[in-house]
């Protein structure tokens, strides 16, 4: 099979990468259609009819939207009026760390696939030779619009190890989560 590469012509894929581009094709469908069905609605009455089952569906959909552009803002916020800030807070912690995994899934095989440590190199600007593997940037860049998952793509893409990768992205869940759970609770109490 092969794949057109407006550089180099067409590149030929191993048997690997097609299983890897397979895989990954259907993670983008999966990722379309809850991006096409997910109602929220839907969501809050399930919740509301089965509290147990709360804290696993909850993580489930957590981990799903981590393959879409969903934000899990609004489910953190209703877990807050829900269940509490403080365990809305550690459920979107492990939610979003979850959601975080599967990007960097997605993005180190995308890095594969494509063959990005040697295509790094040629990336202008100097791109390549961006500390991705820098704490700093694995903390900060998530606070830039769209760096949550785009990061975490790039981060896969660049092979970060995983053990850093995962320790930035439990302390900015965690943060993120304690922030909206408790601000958004605030603000609904207001109300």
């Amino acid at each position: 099979m092969r794949i057109f590469n407006h550089k180099q012509g067409c590149v030929k894929l191993t048997k690997d990468n097609q299983g890897k581009l397979s895989i990954l094709v259907g993670i983008v469908i999966l990722g379309v259609v809850i991006t096409v069905f997910f109602r929220f609605e839907n969501f809050q009455a399930f919740v509301t009819d089965n509290p147990q089952a709360t804290l696993i569906v909850s993580l489930m959909i957590y981990a799903a939207l981590g393959m879409t552009f969903i934000p899990t803002s609004p489910i953190t916020l209703f877990l807050a009026v829900l269940i509490g800030p403080l365990q809305a807070a550690l459920v979107a912690t492990l939610g979003n760390t979850l959601a975080a995994i599967v990007e960097y899934k997605i993005g180190q095989t995308l890095g594969d696939i494509l063959n990005f440590e040697e295509k790094k190199r040629k990336l202008p600007f100097s791109l390549g030779r961006l500390p991705i593997d820098s704490p700093y940037v694995l903390l900060f860049g998530r606070l830039v619009p769209g760096g949550v998952r785009g990061l975490s793509y790039i981060a896969g893409a660049y092979q970060v190890p995983m053990k850093l990768y995962l320790v930035t992205t439990i302390i900015m869940s965690m943060f993120s989560a304690l922030v909206i759970a408790f601000g958004g609770d605030k603000i609904i109490s207001l109300l």
